[in-house]
């Protein structure tokens, strides 16, 4: 998998090479909700807070070819709890 940084453009392939920006993303994130979302037609996920989340989709539609939710996200393990009540990592 690869994940692009919102905020420099980087694409990494691995949670041990993420840039201080993804990294401080996820730190500010502890408990709270994140979406890891893959753009049609995009082949590297992008993550976002929820609050990101509501404000892209009130400014248009979104055209995703794979979508993941997570609740109360620890940024030790980069897991969270998916729809189903599992705890899942949003990097894999």
């Amino acid at each position: 998998m690869e994940y692009t940084c919102l905020t420099c453009q980087q694409v990494f392939a691995s949670e041990k090479g993420l840039c201080p920006h993804l990294q401080q993303f996820f730190t500010s994130a502890e408990g709270q909700k994140i979406w890891r979302i893959r753009l049609l037609h995009r082949y590297a996920y992008e993550f976002y807070s929820d609050s990101q989340m509501q404000e892209l989709v009130r400014e248009q539609p979104l055209m995703v070819s794979e979508v993941l939710c997570v609740e109360q996200f620890d940024t030790r393990t980069y897991t969270g709890l998916n729809a189903l009540g599992q705890r899942v990592s949003i990097l894999e």
